[in-house]
């Protein structure tokens, strides 16, 4: 099992808080009958929310993995 430093705990339970709020964003979840560019607006929040989660993952991810090579 991995450990992490405090700092490294701080920023990876700021990231989750921030992971659980974003996953009850309404624009993160595409509806199957959504089309885009059909309403440019709609499509840029959808996009912002994607990048956000995108960012936040990989950012937890790498917080994880240098926790695991610093065993």
């Amino acid at each position: 099992m991995w450990q992490m430093t405090l700092k490294q705990r701080r920023r990876h339970s700021e990231l989750m808080t921030q992971l659980d709020n974003l996953k009850r964003n309404p624009y993160l979840n595409v509806p199957d009958d959504y089309t885009f560019d059909e309403d440019p607006e709609a499509d840029k929040k959808h996009y912002q929310a994607m990048e956000s989660f995108k960012s936040l993952v990989q950012e937890i991810h790498a917080l994880e993995v240098a926790a695991n090579e610093r065993v």
